[in-house]
C-alpha cells in the first residue's frame, strides 16, 4: 500500500468518498487562530464526529483492547536528533549554567531557550519563556517549537496545556507560523483526551442504564440514587460538549492545507483513526489515511487494525474485506508483527458490523487454515454482539463449543461477565446464578459493571439475599459497590416490607464499604442508615444501626432523634418488642436515647418528661449510669429555667441512684467546709482526704464547665469556673482546661482563651511541682498553637520562649504550630525553617505527631522540595505515624508543583483506597487545578471532578472557579458551559456564585476571547444578582480595558472602585503602569508607581509594590530610552530583599536595552 499508489484499497468506491473532502481541504485558505475555537463546515459531510446515539462509547465496544493504540511520540525527529547530539557534547558539563556564549552581557532569549531545550531541561525552557514572553523580544520559530515541545512532550515536567495554547496564539499574533511539530503536539493531546472522555462516558452511561432498569413497579428509585442520576446526566453533558476529536481533525486539516505534516509519525495517524473508528466516520478516516499515504510515513499493523475497526463500525463489510486483502498484499513489507493482532481486528470488524456468521467462519475456518492461534478475546467479541442482538441460540452454541472442545480457548472472566450481564438483563436468573458461581473463582477487577447489573437484577427479582452475597463477594475482591446499588438493595427490602432485612443489610453494607470508603457525616451511606432508622419499626434495629455508626463517630441528627424517641414509646406498648429491647439494651442504649432527647426536644416540658421516663426505665431494668448524666441533665434543666424540674430530677436520681448523688453531695460539702476554713485562716492545711474530695469535686465541676464550653456557652463557662471552682479554692482539671482552650480556638475566640489562661495561672501554681510542670507545659503549648493558628507570630514566639525558659519544649503539634508562623518570624526560605524546626524536635526527642509532619511536608511542598517532602512522608510511617487526608493532600500538591503528574496520581489513588482516610476537597482541587492551569486538559480535570462527586464531598468555591476556567480558558473553549457553572452550582449543590466566579468569566471574555461587551455584560449580571464587586472583579475588567487600549474607561472604573471604599492592589497598579507606558504617557506611569510604596505605612494603608510593579516601571523606562531611571528603580528593588533570581530578571531587561 505504501509502495503502490494504485493499490486495491485506493480504487474502491469507499475510498472515492473521501475525494470531495480532500479537494475541499486542500483548496481551503489558510486559517488563523480562529480554527482553534470554530470547526469549519465541510461540504457533503452529513455526520458528526460525536455520535449522539451513544455509539462513541467504549462501553459498547469493550473489546477494542484488541486494537490497543500505538505509543504516541509527539516530538519531531529533528528535535530529538539535536538534543541527542548536544547531550553527547555536554556529557561532562553542568546544566546549571549557561554556555559562555550566553552570558548576561550578551543575553539572547532564543539562544538561552534553545540551550535548555537541547539539555532536555523542559522546566527551564518554560521558566525562561515565561520570563521573556512579555518583553516584546522577537522569538524565532525554533524557539516557539522548543517551548511547545517542552509543554507537550513531558507531562512529568509541568506539561501546561493552557500556557501551550496561549504561547501558540501569541506565536500566531506575532506572525510566526506553526511548524508540523507544533501541530503534532496539539493533535496528539486532543486524541488522548478523546480516549479519556470515551472511557469516562462509558462508566457514566453504564451506571445510568443500571439505575434506569425497570423495577416492575416494586419500588421507586431511592432519593439518593435520583440525586446521583441527575449529577451523572449533568456530567455526561459536559463531557459530550468537549468534542475533542472534531477539534483534532480540524487542526489536522489546517496542517494539511499548510503542508505542515512532516513531523506526523505513524502513531499520530493511528491515534486519529482510532478515535474516528468509534463512530465509523469513514469520510474523515479515509482522508487521514490518504494523507498518510501521501507522506513519507509507512503504515504499520496498527494502521490496518484501525481501518478494519473503522469500516466495521460503519457496517461496510466490503471495505473491511478490501482492507484485509490490501494487508495481505503488503504485510511482508510491514515491520515484524504478530498476525493474531490483525485477525482479531478482522473478527471484531465483522462482529461490529453484525456479521456474526462471518466472524465465526474466520475463527473456525480461515484462522485455522492460516495456522493463526485463536484467542478467547475474539470469541468474547462475538458473544458480546450476539448478546446485544439477543441471539440466544448463537450464544448457547458458542458457549457450549468453548466448554466442550478442548482445542478451543477456555472462557475467561470477561466471557462470564458478558454472559452475566445478558442473563441479568433478560432476567434469566437461573443461568445468571450459574455464571456468577463460575466467575467468582476468577479475577473480578474488570467485572464491576457486570456485577452491578447482576445486583440490580437480583433486587428486581426479590432475591435480596443473593444481592447481599454479591456485595460481600465484591467487597472481598476489593471492589467498592456503587452507592446507588446499596440504595437499590435497601429499597428492595423496603419494597417487600422487610424492615428488619433493610436494617441488617444497611449495617452490613456500611461495615463492608468502610474497608475502602471513608464513612463521614456527609456520606450518602450515612444518609441511607438514617433513612432506615426513621423508617424501621424495631427499636433494637434502630439502636444497633446507631451503634455501628458510632464506630465512625457519626451521631444522631434531629429527624433521627425524633424517630428513635417515638419508636421507644411505641416499643413500650408492644410486649414482644419490649422484651426484645430488654434483652438487648445496655447503658450505651440509654445514653443514645438521652442524646436523642437532647437533640430532639427544645421544649422544656417535653425534655423533662422524657428525661424522667428514661431514668425510671433505667432503674427498673437495673441499668447503671454515672454522674455525668446526672450533671448534664440537671444543667439542661437549669438552662431551661425549670427550677422545679431540677429539684425533682435531683430527688428522683437520689432515689434510684443514691450512691452517685451522695458522692457528688459529699464532694460539695467537703469543698464548702474547706473554703470556709481557708477564708478564716489561709495558713490552715487540708487533710489528704479533704484534698482528694476537693480534687474529685473539681473534676466534676470542671466537666460541667467543659460541657458548657463544648455547647458554645463560653461566657457561662468562664463564670462557672471562676465562681464554683476557683473562688471555692479548688483547682480546675488541667487536661480539661487545655481542651477548653482548644475549643475556644476552634471558635476563633482568642480573647476567651487568653482569659482562661490568666484565670488558671494562680490555681495551677498551687499544684505540686511535677503536676504543675506538666500542667504549664500543656497550657503554654496550647496557647502557642492558638496564636499560631491566628497568625500571631509575636505571641506564638512568646509562649514558645516561656516553654524554653522553663526548660521544656513544645510537643509535636506545638512544633507544627510554631512552623506555621515561621515565615512571619524569619525572612528565610520556609523550607529551611521547616527542617530547622524538625531537627530541633528530633534533637530533644519530641515525639513527632501527624500535625507536625503535615505542616513540615506542606512547607517543603510549597517550596518545591519534593524529594525532602516524600522522604518525610516515608519517615513518618516508619515512626508509626500514619498519613491522613491532609498529608496526602500536601504530598499530591507537592508532586504537582514539581510537575510530577505520575507521582501525584499514585498518591491520589493510594489516598482514595485507604479505608480510614477521608479525602479532602483540597486534594481534588489540586488535581483539577493542575489539569486546568498546568495542562489545559479539561477532560482530565472533569474526570477528577466526577471522582469528587462520587466521594460525596461538597465542591468548594475554588472548585467551581476551576470548572469555569476549565471551560473558559482551555481549548476547546465553551463559554456557554462556563456560564452554566453559575447556575449548576446552585441547582445541584445549593451554593451561590461569588465575585471570584464572575471575575474569572470577565477576565476570560475580556482578555482571552477579546470580547469586551461580554465582559461588561457579565459585570452587569453580577450586579443584578446583588453580588458586590471586589478587587479581583475590578482587576479583571481593568485588565480588559487596558489591554484594549481604552485607558479613559479604565481610569473611570478605577475611580469607581476607590469610591466604593475598595483598595487597589499592586497588580492593578502594574496594569496602569504598563498601559500608560504603551500609550507613551511616561509621566502618568511614574505617578502610578510613586503612589505605591516599598513598605506598608503605619496605619496599614497604601499599596505595597510587588516585583511586577518594579518590572512594569522598568519596562516603561527602557521602552522610552530612560536607562538611568530604569536602573534607579532596579536598585530600589534590590534594597527590598526580593529573591536574587527575581531581581536578575529585571536587570536583564536593562542590560538587553543597553546592548
Amino acid at each position: 500500500m505504501h509502495c503502490v499508489k494504485g493499490s486495491m484499497l485506493l480504487n474502491t468506491r469507499t475510498r472515492q468518498r473521501a475525494i470531495p473532502k480532500q479537494l475541499a481541504t486542500l483548496l481551503t485558505s489558510n486559517k488563523t487562530a480562529t480554527f482553534i475555537t470554530t470547526a469549519p463546515t465541510r461540504s457533503r459531510k452529513l455526520y458528526t464526529t460525536w455520535n449522539d446515539s451513544g455509539s462513541n462509547l467504549v462501553d459498547q465496544r469493550p473489546f477494542d483492547n484488541l486494537l490497543t493504540c500505538a505509543t504516541h511520540i509527539p516530538s519531531g525527529s529533528f528535535s530529538r536528533t539535536m538534543r541527542r547530539q548536544y547531550r553527547q557534547q555536554l556529557r561532562f558539563k553542568t546544566t546549571s549554567v549557561l554556555p559562555a556564549s550566553l552570558d548576561s552581557t550578551d543575553y539572547d532569549p532564543n539562544a538561552c531557550i534553545s540551550h535548555f531545550a537541547q539539555l532536555e531541561d523542559y522546566k527551564a525552557v518554560i521558566s525562561e519563556f515565561k520570563t521573556v514572553e512579555h518583553l516584546d523580544t522577537p522569538l524565532t520559530t525554533e524557539t516557539y517549537q522548543a517551548v511547545m515541545e517542552a509543554y507537550g512532550t513531558l507531562p512529568m515536567d509541568a506539561k501546561n496545556m493552557t500556557d501551550m495554547m496561549n504561547a501558540y496564539n501569541e506565536m500566531l499574533t506575532r506572525g510566526v507560523l506553526p511548524t508540523s511539530e507544533i501541530y503534532a503536539v496539539i493533535i496528539g493531546s486532543l486524541c488522548a483526551r478523546d480516549g479519556i472522555v470515551n472511557s469516562t462516558t462509558n462508566a457514566i452511561h453504564r451506571q445510568m442504564d443500571i439505575d434506569s432498569y425497570d423495577t416492575k413497579g416494586n419500588m421507586q428509585l431511592h432519593p439518593i440514587s435520583v440525586e446521583n442520576l441527575m449529577k451523572s446526566r449533568s456530567s455526561l453533558g459536559a463531557l459530550k460538549s468537549e468534542k475533542n476529536l472534531q477539534r483534532a481533525v480540524t487542526i489536522f486539516e489546517q496542517a494539511v492545507s499548510e503542508g505542515k505534516t512532516k513531523a506526523f509519525d505513524v502513531g499520530l495517524y493511528n491515534n486519529l483513526l482510532h478515535g474516528l473508528s468509534y463512530t465509523g466516520n469513514t469520510q474523515d478516516g479515509l482522508f487521514i489515511y490518504e494523507q498518510l499515504e501521501n507522506s513519507q510515513v509507512r503504515p504499520n499493523i496498527t494502521t490496518f487494525a484501525r481501518l478494519l475497526s473503522l469500516f466495521g463500525n460503519a457496517g461496510d463489510l466490503q471495505a473491511v474485506e478490501e482492507c484485509f486483502k490490501e494487508y495481505k498484499n503488503v504485510y511482508r513489507g510491514i515491520p515484524a508483527h504478530d498476525q493474531v493482532y490483525i485477525y482479531n481486528a478482522l473478527v471484531s470488524a465483522h462482529a461490529n458490523a453484525g456479521d456474526l456468521d462471518g466472524a465465526l467462519h474466520l475463527l473456525e475456518k480461515s484462522m485455522v487454515k492460516a495456522h493463526i492461534p485463536v484467542t478467547i478475546s475474539s470469541y468474547n467479541k462475538i458473544l458480546y454482539r450476539a448478546c446485544l442482538d439477543n441471539n440466544m441460540e448463537l450464544v448457547s452454541h458458542v458457549v457450549d463449543k468453548l466448554n466442550l472442545d478442548n482445542q478451543l480457548p477456555k472462557p475467561d472472566s470477561n466471557t462470564y461477565g458478558i454472559l452475566l450481564s445478558m442473563y441479568s438483563r433478560t432476567r434469566n436468573m437461573g443461568k445468571a446464578h450459574e455464571v456468577f458461581d463460575k466467575v467468582m473463582s476468577m479475577n473480578l477487577d474488570r467485572q464491576y459493571g457486570h456485577l452491578n447489573e447482576y445486583v440490580a437484577a437480583c433486587v428486581d427479582e426479590n432475591e435480596l439475599g443473593r444481592s447481599m452475597d454479591i456485595i460481600r463477594a465484591m467487597s472481598v475482591h476489593g471492589l467498592q459497590v456503587h452507592i446507588n446499588q446499596c440504595c437499590r438493595v435497601v429499597n428492595g427490602y423496603f419494597g417487600t416490607g422487610d424492615m428488619r432485612g433493610a436494617a441488617a443489610a444497611v449495617k452490613e453494607i456500611i461495615q463492608l464499604q468502610s474497608k475502602t470508603y471513608h464513612i463521614g457525616n456527609t456520606s450518602p451511606l450515612v444518609a441511607l442508615c438514617m433513612d432506615v432508622v426513621q423508617r424501621t419499626d424495631n427499636l433494637v434495629d434502630a439502636l444497633d444501626i446507631l451503634r455501628v455508626l458510632n464506630l465512625y463517630s457519626i451521631r444522631l441528627d434531629n429527624p433521627g432523634s425524633e424517630a428513635v424517641l417515638k419508636l421507644y414509646d411505641q416499643t413500650k406498648t408492644d410486649s414482644l418488642k419490649w422484651n426484645e429491647f430488654v434483652d438487648y439494651c445496655t447503658d450505651r442504649s440509654y445514653f443514645t436515647l438521652y442524646e436523642a432527647a437532647f437533640k430532639a426536644h427544645h421544649d422544656a416540658n417535653q425534655f423533662s418528661k422524657t428525661a424522667f421516663q428514661l431514668l425510671k426505665d433505667m432503674y427498673d431494668l437495673n441499668i447503671q449510669t454515672n454522674s455525668g448524666l446526672y450533671i448534664r441533665v440537671g444543667t439542661r434543666m437549669n438552662k431551661y429555667g425549670t427550677v422545679e424540674d431540677k429539684v425533682r430530677w435531683e430527688k428522683a436520681f437520689g432515689e434510684y441512684y443514691p450512691d452517685i448523688q451522695n458522692e457528688v453531695r459529699q464532694q460539695l460539702s467537703t469543698t464548702t467546709t474547706k473554703t470556709t476554713k481557708t477564708i478564716v485562716s489561709s495558713s490552715s492545711s487540708s487533710s489528704p482526704a479533704t484534698t482528694s474530695s476537693n480534687s474529685s469535686m473539681a473534676d466534676v465541676r470542671t466537666n460541667e464547665v467543659l460541657n458548657l464550653v463544648q455547647s458554645g456557652e463560653f461566657d457561662k463557662g468562664l463564670v462557672l469556673m471562676q465562681e464554683k471552682i476557683i473562688d471555692q479554692g479548688m483547682i480546675p482539671t488541667p487536661g480539661a482546661v487545655c481542651t477548653m482552650i482548644l475549643e475556644a480556638n476552634k471558635s476563633h475566640l482568642v480573647e476567651t482563651a487568653n482569659k482562661m489562661y490568666e484565670m488558671v495561672l494562680d490555681p495551677f501554681n498551687q499544684l505540686d511541682t511535677g503536676t504543675r510542670k506538666k500542667a504549664m507545659h500543656m497550657l503554654n503549648n496550647n496557647m502557642m498553637i492558638i496564636h499560631s493558628n491566628n497568625k500571631d507570630a509575636d505571641n506564638t514566639k512568646f509562649y514558645y520562649d516561656k516553654l524554653r525558659s522553663d526548660g521544656m519544649y513544645p510537643d509535636g503539634d506545638g512544633y507544627g504550630a510554631l512552623l506555621t508562623c515561621a515565615t512571619n518570624i524569619h525572612a528565610n526560605d520556609a523550607s529551611v525553617e521547616a527542617m530547622m524546626i524538625i531537627d530541633e524536635a528530633k534533637k530533644h526527642n519530641v515525639r513527632p505527631t501527624l500535625y507536625m509532619y503535615n505542616v513540615v511536608i506542606s512547607k517543603l511542598g510549597k517550596n518545591r522540595k519534593m524529594d525532602q517532602a516524600l522522604a518525610l512522608f516515608n519517615e513518618m510511617q516508619g515512626n508509626g505515624v500514619y498519613p491522613d487526608s491532609v498529608t496526602y493532600a500536601s504530598v499530591i500538591s507537592t508532586c504537582l508543583r514539581y510537575g510530577s503528574e505520575a507521582q501525584a496520581t499514585k498518591y491520589f489513588d493510594e489516598m482514595t483506597r485507604l479505608p480510614n482516610c477521608r479525602p479532602r476537597i483540597s486534594a481534588y482541587n489540586s488535581m483539577i487545578q493542575y489539569y486546568v492551569r498546568e495542562r489545559g486538559d479539561r477532560k482530565q480535570a472533569m474526570v477528577y471532578f466526577e471522582k469528587l462527586k462520587t466521594t460525596h464531598l461538597v465542591p468548594s468555591i475554588h472548585t467551581f472557579r476551576l470548572l469555569i476556567e476549565a471551560y473558559a480558558n482551555t481549548p476547546d473553549y465553551d463559554m456557554v458551559a462556563a456560564c452554566n457553572v453559575l447556575t449548576d452550582m446552585k441547582n445541584q449543590f445549593g451554593q451561590d456564585a461569588v465575585a471570584s466566579h464572575y471575575a474569572t468569566l470577565i477576565h476570560s471574555y475580556g482578555c482571552i476571547h477579546r470580547d469586551v461587551a461580554s465582559a461588561e455584560a457579565m459585570l452587569d449580571k453580577m450586579t443584578r444578582a446583588g453580588i458586590p464587586s471586589n478587587e479581583p472583579v475590578y482587576r479583571a475588567l481593568l485588565d480588559t480595558y487596558i489591554s484594549h487600549g481604552n485607558i479613559p474607561k479604565a481610569e473611570a472604573l478605577y475611580q469607581t472602585m476607590l469610591d466604593a471604599n475598595l483598595r487597589s492592589s499592586p497588580y492593578i497598579e502594574s496594569l496602569f503602569i504598563q498601559g500608560y507606558g504603551d500609550n507613551d504617557a511616561v509621566d502618568k506611569a511614574e505617578h502610578v508607581f510613586n503612589r505605591t510604596s516599598d513598605e506598608r505605612s503605619a496605619d496599614g494603608g497604601g499599596v505595597i509594590r510587588e516585583p511586577s510593579t518594579y518590572e512594569a516601571m522598568v519596562k516603561v523606562y527602557m521602552n522610552h530610552g530612560q536607562i538611568d531611571k530604569a536602573t534607579q528603580v532596579r536598585n530600589r528593588m534590590k534594597q527590598c530583599g526580593f529573591p536574587i533570581k527575581v531581581v536578575d530578571g529585571v536587570s536583564l531587561l536593562i542590560e538587553q536595552g543597553q546592548a
